[in-house]
């Protein structure tokens, strides 16, 4: 019997350790990814808190990075794969819209706790914003992931 993976509650265990929102989404798909969690971590070191701006929340860009090497347009001419990967994107943002008010970190982050938009938020308790959506976006990707990758 595999062993799965409990997403929601690795990605916020390395939130827990000081990772940033953006390191602990990423990081916590990495045995599904080309790099090892101390390998993908400072590439993401700068997307924390909107890229320390308020900007899109880190969240959104941890995502971005695991879809991203997911669905890859790595050769410049691959029309085809820009759009997947762009479409993965959009994906991705329509179902955290679904659930929460907007993307950027500035509007999000000191907004009341809603663990009622992610089942796995509630199941760990987890009362803090981040957290839930930390939780909330392990879920979305394990979806898409799940769903054709």
């Amino acid at each position: 019997m595999k062993k799965t993976t409990d997403r929601a509650a690795l990605a916020n265990a390395y939130h827990d350790q000081g990772y940033s929102c953006a390191q602990a989404v990423a990081c916590a798909f990495c045995d599904r990814l080309p790099y090892a969690p101390e390998e993908l971590a400072p590439i993401l070191g700068c997307f924390g808190g909107g890229f320390r701006a308020g900007e899109i929340c880190g969240v959104v860009s941890g995502a971005a990075v695991v879809l991203g090497l997911c669905w890859p347009h790595s050769v410049a001419g691959d029309l085809e794969a820009k759009e997947l990967a762009a479409e993965k994107m959009r994906e991705f943002q329509r179902r955290f819209l679904q659930r929460f008010p907007a993307l950027r970190c500035a509007e999000i982050k000191d907004l009341p706790a809603a663990p009622e938009k992610s089942a796995a938020a509630r199941r760990l308790c987890l009362e803090k914003a981040c957290p839930i959506y930390i939780a909330a976006a392990t879920e979305i990707l394990e979806e898409m992931l799940a769903e054709d990758c």
